[in-house]
């Protein structure tokens, strides 16, 4: 009890921070000056919170801010799935990818989004994606669609099994522990 309450006047003691500095805000560099977003920060707070409706707000204003980044596109995406909106869930990650076709976590989400949604085809072409920009990520969808998907190796959708591939040993290991060892 003690440490949630410490827990929770150290959250407070930052939105305070936060809330005098964004009225502070013309007295301070531009975003594009010190690469650093407060809505964005601000989003990502809530996030670790749980409180996905907040977090959504802060990235919202983070888009408004700063709407070529990919990164708030990419968290919008990842609340408005946890909300229950898996249209805006997938219109954000798409978004995300425009912004930056080599920026991988919205390829993994969006593979993931689209093996929950049961579209095993659309999955297969993220991890075909996402297999040059991060192997880590790309063996982790691999292996959840050999999980998930009654054709893991993509016949079905003509990428053929040299494609789906990304090595089956100790799939289960790494969904459980992402930090273990290949």
């Amino acid at each position: 009890m003690v440490q949630d309450l410490l827990r929770k006047a150290v959250f407070f003691g930052l939105l305070m921070v936060l809330c005098v500095s964004l009225r502070a805000q013309p007295a301070l560099p531009q975003q594009s000056e010190i690469g650093w977003n407060q809505p964005f920060s601000a989003g990502l707070l809530f996030l670790s919170n749980n409180d996905y409706d907040s977090a959504l707000y802060f990235f919202e204003l983070a888009i408004k801010r700063s709407p070529r980044d990919p990164r708030p596109w990419f968290q919008a995406g990842f609340c408005l799935g946890k909300l229950g909106d898996s249209a805006g869930k997938f219109r954000y990650y798409k978004r995300a990818i425009r912004l930056d076709p080599k920026y991988a976590d919205p390829h993994y989400s969006l593979g993931i989004s689209y093996l929950l949604a049961g579209q095993h085809c659309d999955a297969i072409r993220e991890y075909v994606t996402l297999k040059p920009l991060d192997k880590t990520l790309a063996e982790r969808l691999s292996q959840l669609l050999e999980l998930m998907s009654d054709d893991p190796e993509g016949n079905e959708c003509n990428a053929g099994p040299a494609t789906i591939r990304a090595g089956a040993r100790g799939a289960l290991a790494l969904l459980v522990d992402p930090r273990a060892t290949r």
